[in-house]
């Protein structure tokens, strides 16, 4: 079974000052709300809601357990279908400038692009989420695995879901030959990972990869129906063995609106190929807590060719 992705990229156009360059990252309750807003025709309970069943809020934050009991202790309840990509942005930004960022849904959510985009546009609306920055959509595009755009909507016009462009792992591993025993990659926005209740402030290869496998596999198994074949135990003890080296990373102390994990960039080393396809889908998908909303975002630094 191949694992599907589509990426959407926004352009939007500020329509007022932004002077906190991590405010993009307090989006998680007010693009639920506008997500709502956007596609909800009841603005009830979704407990009690007879529609619910055909309902595309309820097929993205439902979240619903599985009824078979061996997938909820395995994978406890299903993460969000989706992975904002987001910058921090420099600051001062004047009303007229541009920024972009980037949105992944996930299996069959992904029919949904033209709902997702709606909502981006809801979120930005003008004073709709006090301190959030008013802004307007200029322009969408859908982005293959080669980086290539297609434009799907201009402005105010129509959608168009013909151009969206599908990310298969398949094609992603073809694509990204990486080294067998050594890769160096740059987290981008702050990681955060739980051991015992606790965050995690030291990096090491083990507490990244394990929670990156386990939300991979969850992702499969809720909005795949299937699971990807992956040893999660046998990977779990190889990680033990991967070394972190030439690396700055760092914790990040809350401040001024900046949200708290480990920021840096460092070098891996050690037997790495079986990891090869949870690193390259962990690019579109991000890491950790709050990997939904743009948390735990990093690259994998590739080497010029020749």
């Amino acid at each position: 079974m191949d694992f599907l992705l589509v990426k959407i990229v926004f352009t939007l156009r500020l329509e007022s000052e932004l002077l906190e360059p991590s405010l993009l990252f307090h989006l998680k309750k007010p693009f639920e709300e506008s997500f709502r807003k956007a596609v909800c025709q009841q603005r009830g309970s979704c407990d009690t809601c007879r529609c619910r069943d055909g309902c595309p809020f309820h097929a993205v934050f439902g979240q619903e357990l599985a009824h078979d009991p061996v997938v909820v202790r395995r994978h406890q309840k299903p993460p969000l279908p989706f992975a904002f990509q987001l910058p921090f942005l420099p600051v001062p930004l004047s009303r007229g400038n541009e920024f972009q960022l980037g949105l992944v849904l996930v299996g069959r959510v992904a029919g949904l692009s033209e709902e997702f985009s709606a909502a981006t546009e809801q979120l930005f609306k003008s004073g709709d989420h006090g301190s959030f920055p008013s802004a307007s959509v200029v322009r969408v595009e859908s982005t293959g695995c080669s980086g290539f755009r297609t434009l799907i909507r201009t402005g105010q016009g129509g959608h168009d879901p013909a151009g969206l462009c599908t990310i298969s792992l398949d094609d992603l591993l073809t694509m990204n030959t990486l080294a067998r025993e050594r890769i160096s990659l740059r987290i981008l926005a702050p990681l955060r990972n739980l051991s015992e209740g606790r965050p995690v402030k030291v990096f090491s290869f083990s507490t990244f990869i394990r929670p990156l496998l386990r939300r991979i596999s969850s992702l499969s198994r809720y909005y795949y129906g299937n699971s990807l074949d992956m040893d999660y135990k046998r990977l779990a003890v190889l990680s033990e063995s991967i070394e972190t080296t030439e690396g700055d990373f760092h914790w990040l102390e809350r401040s001024k609106g900046s949200p708290e994990g480990i920021m840096g960039r460092g070098t891996l080393s050690g037997p790495l190929t079986d990891f090869h396809p949870a690193l390259i889908l962990g690019e579109y998908l991000n890491c950790g807590k709050g990997a939904a909303y743009g948390l735990g975002r990093y690259e994998i630094i590739r080497q010029p060719r020749g």
